[in-house]
Order: C-alpha cells, then structure tokens, then sequence
C-alpha cells in the first residue's frame, strides 16, 4: 500500500472524497454535517480515497483542564490507512498545544461521538436503534494501532417488557409533595424546548468531556428528531411552582424492523394486535437541585409503563457512561448491557 495524505479545509473540492469514504460503508442514519472551517486529513491508496477524519481543538472540555484535541468524522475503508490519518492527527493537534487528543467526536459530546465495540462471545448484538454510533467491528483496533488508549467507556442495555395488560401498574414511588409528572404538549413544544435546554445545561454540565453549545444548535438537532416525537414518551415533571425539575426524552425506534407477522397478544384477550416498536430512552436529566428526589427513576418507569401498553417489546436504555446514575436505574428496571463504546485517547 502506498499511502498518500491530503490535508484541507471545507468546503473544498476534496470534501466529495472526504464523504466517498462513508458511501462506500453501509449505515442507516445520514453522517452529521461537517461544518465549514473543518480541518480534514484524507488518506488515498492509488488515488482512492481510503480513510477520512476532522480534526479541532476544544478547549475548556468538563475534567480534561487545558485545551484537547478531537478527532472526528472518522472512517477508513483499510486499518493501515486509518490509523496512519489518527497518528498524523494526533501529531498536529500536539504541536498546536493539545494535552490530549480524543475521539472519535464529531466536535462534541452533543453530536456522534464513540465507537461501538464488537460483541464478546455469546453477547446478543440486536439491530442499531437509532442515535447510536454505528462503525465497523475494526475501528477500535485503528485507535490502538496509532497508539490512543480507552479514555471512557459506555453501554446500552435492553429491558424487555411483559406483554401489555388490562391495567397497566403504578410507575413508581409516589412523588414528593407539589411535583407533578405530565407528558409533553405539543402545543408547548418551542417553550418546552428553551425549558429543556437550560436544565440540560446545568444537569450535564459536570459530564465527562462536556462542553456548552448555543441554543440554536441545541434547537436544530431536536428539530431534525419532531417527526419522530411521541408526546407521552417525553416526560416532565415539575415543581409546585411549574419550574421544569427533570425530563425524560424517548422515541419509537424506527429501525426496529418488524415482520407484519409478528403479532402481540391483546390487552384483554380479543384478537392478537401488531406488536409495537422497541423504545429508546435516549436522554434522562434531572436539574442538579433536584436530585436525590428519586425523579430519574419515576421518569424511566413512565416511560416503561407507556412503552409496555402500547406492546413494545423492550426499552432501551441508551448510551450511558458506565457506573453512572443512570446505569444504576437501568439496573433497577432490568436493563441488561447489550452494546459497549469506546472513546479513545492519546496523550502527548
């Protein structure tokens, strides 16, 4: 293999190869826009374009002190080709000052970043739902060969539900005094957002690697998943004063292909019903002055209680770092792993 490496700026007439090399990749959800200004390597083998990645610096990310470098947007065709771009990365976000380099991170913690890991022997590897990173089994061997180690590590599990029945159960423990849990009205939607914006930043702002981002950019990804939003799948509880103290946010799983002939028994014992989609929890957040209060697991139980009337077959419980909180209530609903992630590191 005879490697040559191509250094630019988007947009630029190279940017088409920087997207040939995810085209030639089977995914199900589109690449995250690359943003003009993005610095981007491309690695080419007899003028094919073999392996891509952005890279930046970011500085001020929660628990890395000092500026850091993140590599992002990362795909590669070969594993040679690949780990030859994260080793030129790494070089040059060094000599720029960063005192580390991560990735893969497509310039954030609010955009894809990590790798999925191959499963381990005899581990369920269940269609990709929806919002998770999705990469060939040999990405985090291209991290290890340009010499980047696991700087933080996640799972998704799975909790599978019993069939609906007549009278779904209680959610949980009963709340503490002048809460009140509701599900989003939809007529509501632009001030509930701004609402779940400001407590996102506060309740995430002590998360690894965390950075702030602008209201706008928050707004647009939400805006890209409405089609997509189910009302009683995104819970809001509330102090006696209205002010937003926890969300959950939740979605059927589009990518849960299902047969017409799979079939769920019915509530009350008429005619067998289509089953329904699998649910993702995808974001659970709770205002820091609220925590302890036990919002965290009512919220994920109303989402189980929701998702199991309407015949889901299981909830996932998606992308948490792992022995954090929320890993602890996946515990106590029975979420079993079934994905591992990876974000890699290198330091100088």
């Amino acid at each position: 293999m005879t490697l040559r490496i191509e250094r630019f700026t988007a947009p630029n007439p190279r940017t088409a190869d920087f997207a040939a090399v995810r085209e030639a990749i089977v995914y199900p959800a589109p690449d995250d826009e690359l943003p003009a200004g993005a610095e981007c390597l491309v690695a080419y083998d007899a003028g094919r374009p073999t392996a891509r990645l952005a890279m930046a610096i970011a500085p001020g990310l929660y628990g890395a002190p000092g500026p850091s470098g993140v590599v992002g947007w990362y795909e590669a065709l070969d594993g040679e080709a690949g780990a030859a771009l994260l080793v030129q990365a790494r070089e040059v976000l060094a000599e720029r000052g960063a005192a580390r380099v991560l990735g893969p991170m497509n310039g954030s913690t609010w955009k894809r970043y990590r790798v999925a890991l191959p499963p381990r022997p005899a581990e369920p590897a269940p269609t990709p739902f929806l919002t998770e990173p999705v990469n060939p089994p040999d990405y985090p061997l291209h991290f290890l060969a340009a010499g980047y180690a696991v700087a933080a590590e996640y799972e998704s599990r799975a909790a599978l539900l019993a069939p609906p029945a007549a009278a779904p159960g209680p959610s949980g423990p009963p709340l503490p005094d002048g809460i009140r849990i509701a599900p989003l009205d939809p007529a509501r939607f632009d001030d509930t957002l701004r609402e779940i914006f400001d407590l996102s930043a506060a309740a995430f702002a002590d998360n690894l690697f965390y950075t702030p981002i602008a209201f706008a950019e928050f707004a647009a990804a939400y805006l890209r998943v409405r089609p997509l939003l189910d009302p009683e799948l995104v819970r809001l509880a509330r102090g006696a004063d209205g002010r937003l103290l926890a969300f959950v946010f939740a979605f059927p799983d589009p990518f849960d292909r299902v047969p017409d002939a799979v079939r769920a028994p019915a509530a009350s014992g008429g005619a067998p019903r289509p089953r329904g989609l699998r649910v993702v929890l995808k974001t659970l957040a709770t205002a820091p002055e609220a925590r302890g209060l036990g919002l965290g697991g009512r919220l994920s139980a109303e989402v189980h209680r929701v998702a199991q009337g309407r015949g889901a077959p299981s909830v996932v419980h998606a992308l948490m770092q792992v022995d954090n909180a929320s890993t602890h209530i996946s515990g106590r609903l029975r979420g079993e792993p079934f994905r591992r992630y990876a974000l890699y590191g290198w330091s100088p």
